[in-house]
């Protein structure tokens, strides 16, 4: 089998089409946001800037929480371009005219009316957002959506850099012209959505045949019978009722703690958030599949919990304003870094784990959880009317930074009671995956065979001293114990894992019945060991010649056998070269070895042969590797 690689992103029309044209509509969401802060004159003296954030945050999300599953259900019902087209062009007329909605809407509601034309901005967002995280898996490989989520956030978010500089900059020097710009900009988008050359599928075929309500249920049973689909959505819904409150208290940190007025310095504070979100998109998009989505999660959470306490620390009275401005900018840079990559990597796990016919279903549903999160922090700040609230950002900070934390740690601790190793070997194999991926360029064909439970020999051929590494990165349920070699278990950075997996000392050079005793004990005890059959690594050029020993223990034992073909590495002499040698390796698992036909007490001639299957099985895999 070969492995054909996929047509690069940078080159697939499609996909370009489809990043560009969420980079113009994402500057469209942000470019008129400090024009309606500079109409509520939300810089002036004795003016609450919270509120009027939140609540301007407010009316433009609600929507995605009232038609969230509305939205999904079409977009798994209709095509997906045409719904996008269409929610660019209705933005584009409401964008025109958006100036005049603030004048005629803001009589009835001096706290609410200046927002409410953002209500029907939001209806339609919601209506592009689950179309476009439906389409984008249709257009790709499967094993480029981690690569192809960190393109679109880190252009999401370097559009929201410019929207805030540009925004900012048009409502201190060319007021009103921010509103005409943001219709340009759903313009531009309509038009590069129209070019793409959206797949053929026979979803909307088999969706059409249900009802509306039927279909809605449909999407909601299929969440709830999903863990890690509802996991996902809690850890979204968690992010996005944190960014909000952190998005609604940095106007009041730059105005308060460090003793900025312009609308400038607002945006330019924001952009250090989006730059943190660019670095974090940036970072996935070199790892690529590196780093497991799950892994992703867990770090992110983590990391933006540490972020958000720094920015609490920023607020702390003690601090010049010079000091305290250091502070908070590597705090909003550090949650934009981990922000990033908790997005990009939860919509790339979805997208990779829902069917196509429930993806769209699924993401209205995600919206309207991630909106719940978003405006019950916007609601909290902006409906009461809080007495100088601007004086508790420190301590919203703290609160924001001590949640994220918390979930952080939850999913660490939940992720590895699951995993068949104690959490501090749990997180070095996972520090294993990762290096083995990131600096082996390490994949798998196919699944992992290795049986959940019983005896089983995992047996491979051995072509570079960092093949144990890749074995154990890729089989995910079973600790491994390998027979190793004695000379290995002296070097101090290996020696502890080799004791935490229980590996097997062997004496290479003699026949050590000692190590074979333990082998056949461990197996009769129903646990997993990892054998290279031709027992060493041979030289470039050298045939190896395999051992008896793998064929011995399973016929002796009756243990499942499982070849493993390892393809791409690079010949070192010497353990630190050949560990720290660059290589290209494909691992791929083979069905288990039928040893049935020969005795549990073989004869020499039966040995060989049931060694000489084996190692078949073994040169086949790598074959086809």
């Amino acid at each position: 089998m070969s492995l054909k690689k996929p047509i690069s992103l940078l080159k697939n029309r499609n996909f370009l089409l489809l990043w560009c044209a969420y980079f113009v509509s994402a500057m469209g969401d942000h470019l008129s946001e400090m024009e309606i802060l500079r109409m509520q004159n939300a810089l002036g003296e004795g003016v609450d800037i919270i509120p009027l954030q939140a609540r301007m945050m407010f009316v433009f999300f609600i929507p995605f929480f009232l038609f969230g599953p509305l939205m999904g259900m079409l977009a798994d019902r209709y095509p997906r371009r045409g719904l996008m087209i269409f929610a660019d062009i209705a933005r584009i007329a409401l964008m025109l005219f958006f100036a005049t909605l603030i004048v005629w809407l803001s009589p009835y509601s001096s706290d609410w009316g200046p927002y409410l034309p953002l209500l029907f901005v939001g209806i339609f967002a919601a209506m592009f957002s689950p179309a476009r995280s439906a389409m984008l898996p249709t257009l790709i490989e499967d094993e480029q959506l981690v690569e192809a989520n960190a393109l679109i956030r880190g252009v999401g978010v370097l559009a929201t850099i410019i929207s805030a500089v540009l925004g900012g900059w048009l409502a201190d020097n060319m007021p009103g012209v921010a509103f005409k710009a943001d219709a340009a900009t759903f313009a531009v988008s309509a038009i590069l959505v129209f070019f793409i050359i959206a797949p053929k599928s026979d979803r909307t075929q088999v969706v059409r045949e249900e009802r509306f309500i039927p279909q809605v249920a449909g999407g909601v049973r299929y969440i709830l019978c999903h863990r890690r689909v509802m996991q996902l959505i809690i850890f979204g819904t968690v992010y996005w009722f944190s960014a909000a409150g952190l998005n609604s208290i940095v106007p009041a940190i730059v105005k308060h703690s460090f003793g900025l007025k312009s609308y400038q310095d607002v945006s330019m504070f924001r952009a250090y958030l989006v730059v943190g979100m660019v670095l974090g998109s940036g970072a996935l998009f070199v790892l690529k599949d590196a780093l497991r989505s799950e892994v992703a999660i867990t770090w992110s959470l983590i990391g933006a919990g540490l972020a958000g306490t720094l920015m609490a620390v920023s607020t702390i009275s003690w601090w010049n304003n010079s000091v305290a401005y250091v502070l908070g900018a590597i705090g909003i840079m550090v949650a934009g870094f981990f922000g990033s990559g908790l997005i990009t990597s939860y919509n790339a796990l979805l997208q990779r784990i829902v069917p196509d016919r429930y993806r769209g279903r699924v993401y209205g549903v995600l919206d309207l959880c991630t909106m719940t999160g978003l405006l019950l922090a916007c609601g909290v700040l902006g409906i009461p009317h809080w007495e100088k609230i601007d004086r508790w950002c420190g301590l919203i900070a703290m609160g924001i930074g001590l949640l994220m934390l918390t979930v952080g740690l939850t999913s660490l601790v939940i992720r590895h009671t699951n995993q068949p190793d104690p959490i501090g070997l749990s997180i070095t194999r996972g520090f294993n995956e990762f290096f083995c991926r990131f600096w082996y360029k390490l994949k798998r064909v196919g699944p992992c065979t290795v049986p959940r439970e019983g005896p089983v020999i995992i047996t491979a051929n051995h072509s570079s001293t960092p093949d144990p590494l890749m074995i154990y990165a890729e089989c995910h349920h079973r600790r491994i114990s390998f027979l190793i070699a004695k000379e290995y278990t002296g070097i101090p950075i290996a020696q502890w894992f080799v004791g935490s997996i229980d590996c097997i000392p062997v004496e290479r050079d003699a026949n050590d019945a000692n190590s074979a005793r333990e082998a056949l004990r461990r197996l009769k005890n129903g646990d997993a060991l990892g054998i290279f059959i031709e027992g060493r690594i041979p030289d470039p050029g050298e045939v190896a010649e395999p051992k008896n020993g793998v064929a011995m223990l399973a016929l002796r034992s009756g243990a499942t056998v499982i070849p493993v073909g390892i393809s791409g590495t690079v010949f070192r002499d010497g353990i630190a070269a050949g560990f720290f040698a660059p290589h290209r390796a494909t691992i791929r698992f083979g069905e288990p070895v039928d040893l049935t036909e020969f005795p549990s007490k073989p004869s020499h001639e039966e040995l060989n042969a049931a060694t000489k299957k084996i190692h078949g099985a073994i040169l086949d895999l790598v074959k086809t590797s």
